[in-house]
């Protein structure tokens, strides 16, 4: 009992400071300490049958086993262990004293690194008292990591005794298993081979990385290692995508290009700048952002609706058919009370952006050109060109397309 008890004061404080990782090539070795017992001891010579006791367990008896990884899911063990048995008749308290030395081929039965059972096959020597007879040994057996390092471990082995002086018996045994052999620099229990992080305490859940703010995700891969989130370990408040350290509004929900602040409305009409027609003069949603159209009460009228001047592919030419309906606006134009009108150019989606830009610009150039020879002040007019950012027609047709390619008239103030 002595020797148990002095084998565990060595084995224990190793089990808690050796590497973590499963049994393999970089954490090679284990080493076990157990307790076992002998069942069903059985020796063939003439008048020995049912002289030993069925169960025999040692309190002081032990098994102790160091194993190396061969390759893949093999590994072999040897092991040496201790017990005894009893008599079933004539001197019932004398024990004879079981010794064998062990070697076992197991293969793992799972990649698991908590629990891994295994099939053993192998042989090895027995002595009963001072008599002793080669073995054939099979079994099972499975190890249970408690800790990276440390688990449990429990064998079911029997050996079996070809000459009849030999003992034929099961060996049961249960006990501790730690295993080691590789290198772990900052002593976090993960071996550098297997460590994302081994120059830095961290964690087996994030491969040995540190995670400061505790959110699950690694201070390596953390744009913000000191604050608790879920975008890229960054926190959005207002679940805008904007991360809150880059977020210049992090109470409310904008847009990514604008860093997270709602897009600007100059005329604070609801109708963001980009999408607002009139973004200097408060309007209606139902008119891109323009105010309200009314009928002058003048000979020439002009619609509520912009008025719409259509172009052929790719030209910005004014076709005969739109003369005269410019000379209506020009008429208007002098007449009425608006003081300023603005002239927004557009294209299809045929050609670039740039070159579609490029073209609105012109288009709405020349309409304001023409509205000037007609006698219209030309600080009335503002120009505007927006390629093909605002279609009126989406369904990508030759009709709709022709739709597309126009410049709007339309009364500001």
């Amino acid at each position: 009992m002595k020797r148990l008890v002095l084998l565990l004061t060595v084995i224990l404080p190793l089990c808690f400071s050796s590497n973590l990782q499963a049994q393999d090539d970089y954490s090679p070795w284990t080493a076990s300490l157990s307790t076992n017992a002998i069942n069903n001891p059985v020796r063939s010579l003439p008048g020995e049958e049912g002289r030993f006791k069925t169960w025999n367990w040692d309190p002081a008896g032990f098994k102790i086993g160091l194993a190396r990884h061969i390759r893949g899911k093999l590994s072999f063990e040897s092991t040496i262990s201790l017990s005894g048995v009893k008599q079933n008749y004539v001197d019932l308290d004398e024990k004879f004293p079981l010794i064998s030395l062990d070697g076992l081929f197991k293969l793992n039965l799972s990649n698991s690194f908590v629990v891994n059972p295994y099939v053993a096959l192998g042989g090895g020597y027995t002595w009963l008292d001072e008599i002793g007879a080669g073995t054939v040994n099979v079994g099972v057996g499975i190890n249970v990591w408690l800790t990276y390092n440390f688990g449990l471990t429990a064998q079911s082995v029997y050996k079996h005794a070809f000459e009849e002086y030999g003992l034929k018996h099961y060996q049961h045994s249960v006990g501790i298993i730690f295993k080691f052999g590789g290198t772990d620099s900052d002593n976090d229990g993960i071996i550098n081979e297997e460590d994302q992080c081994p120059n830095v305490f961290g964690l087996a859940s994030l491969d040995g990385c540190p995670d400061k703010d505790k959110d699950g995700i690694a201070d390596k891969d953390d744009a913000c290692p000191d604050m608790p989130g879920t975008l890229n370990g960054c926190p959005d408040t207002d679940n805008d995508g904007v991360p809150d350290p880059y977020d210049r509004c992090p109470n409310v929900a904008g847009e990514q290009s604008n860093r997270g602040c709602p897009p600007p409305d100059t005329d604070g009409d609801g109708v963001p700048d980009k999408f607002d027609k009139c973004p200097q003069n408060k309007g209606l949603s139902s008119n891109n952002g323009c105010p309200e159209l009314k009928k002058e009460p003048t000979n020439t009228t002009i619609s509520n609706k912009p008025v719409l001047i259509y172009f052929e592919l790719s030209k910005a030419d004014i076709t005969e058919d739109s003369q005269n309906i410019l000379d209506n606006v020009a008429q208007f134009m002098k007449n009425s009370k608006f003081k300023t009108y603005e002239i927004s150019g557009h294209t299809d989606n045929t050609s670039s952006n740039e070159t579609n830009l490029k073209l609105s610009l012109e288009r709405a150039n020349a309409v304001r050109a023409y509205l000037v020879d007609k006698g219209v002040d030309i600080t009335m007019l503002i120009t505007k060109g927006f390629g093909e950012e605002f279609p009126i027609d989406r369904t990508n047709t030759e009709e709709g397309r022709q739709k597309n390619r126009r410049v709007e008239i339309i009364p500001l103030q």
